[in-house]
């Protein structure tokens, strides 16, 4: 099985939909908003006609007030109905936790997620009382991983134990899939530019309306903290101008993708980097071998 990750704006999508049309392949999403149903500007999802087109999975999975997670995507790539899958998409933080293999996670519940997006509103201190419950499990995560933070004090506020001994006894399940890793890579001035093309484009397509519709159905939602909804959210609430929203969206996407290529070079081992042409040369090898 291949899998496509690179920066957001990348391509990934495009040339994934080229190679899914050719070698008819289904095509499964890693993505931390395209996940969920209703956020379809914001998180430059497929259009219609793309998803009718390709058979896609990962996709209008969740409403806006449900939680993503590492489990949830392992869970559906288990249980696809094809082999005949191509995986996408820019949270590949996600593909990182599916190929290491997942432990069963405890369920939570809303009240611990308040209590834990309290305790976020200063990183600093939610890293420190990670560092008192579990020592060695702080030590190994940086004070910045707000996600691994988020998951140990999670851990030990539903299950009583710190979150070393949890995963001790509850030890990690991998998929019997050997994946094929593929990372696109866009010369970071054509980069922005695509950056800056595809926010106009989503505000020509609605983002604003998009944003509104989501304040007023799930007003709670994590989501609203999403890179392309919070900026608009300041905008509503009058702290910021139209123009000023658009522009911090860029400028947070141009963050967010250097944040994913130093995840993926950090990462990840024996892959293939290379610009559009190279992976679509090297993929279609690939799949006319097969």
């Amino acid at each position: 099985m291949n899998a496509i990750i690179g920066a957001t704006a990348s391509g990934k999508s495009s040339l994934a939909l080229y190679l899914a049309h050719k070698y008819k392949l289904d095509i499964f999403s890693i993505d931390s908003l395209s996940v969920y149903k209703y956020i379809d500007i914001a998180s430059a999802k497929p259009s219609k006609v793309e998803l009718e087109q390709v058979k896609h999975y990962g996709i209008d999975v969740l409403n806006p007030d449900e939680r993503c997670n590492a489990k949830l995507f392992f869970n559906l790539l288990k249980n696809l109905p094809s082999n005949r899958i191509l995986i996408v998409g820019g949270s590949s933080f996600y593909l990182k936790s599916i190929i290491d293999g997942l432990s069963d996670m405890p369920q939570s519940n809303k009240n611990v997620d308040m209590y834990l997006e309290s305790l976020l509103r200063d990183k600093h201190e939610a890293y420190n009382l990670l560092v008192k419950i579990d020592k060695m499990y702080a030590s190994r995560i940086h004070q910045n991983d707000t996600y691994r933070i988020v998951k140990g004090l999670e851990i030990y506020f539903i299950t009583g134990k710190p979150p070393s001994v949890f995963f001790a006894e509850n030890k990690k399940q991998k998929l019997d899939i050997k994946i094929n890793i593929f990372e696109l890579i866009k010369p970071k001035e054509v980069l922005i530019k695509d950056i800056e093309l595809r926010t106009s484009n989503m505000f020509k397509n609605g983002l604003v309306d998009e944003v509104k519709g989501l304040i007023l159905h799930y007003p709670y939602s994590q989501t609203l903290k999403a890179i392309g909804i919070r900026e608009i959210i300041d905008f509503l609430n009058n702290k910021i101008t139209l123009e000023e929203s658009k522009n911090l969206i860029i400028k947070n996407t141009i963050q967010l993708a250097k944040r994913q290529k130093t995840f993926n070079k950090t990462q990840f081992n024996n892959i293939f980097r290379g610009n559009f042409l190279e992976l679509k040369d090297i993929l279609e090898r690939s799949y006319n071998i097969c």
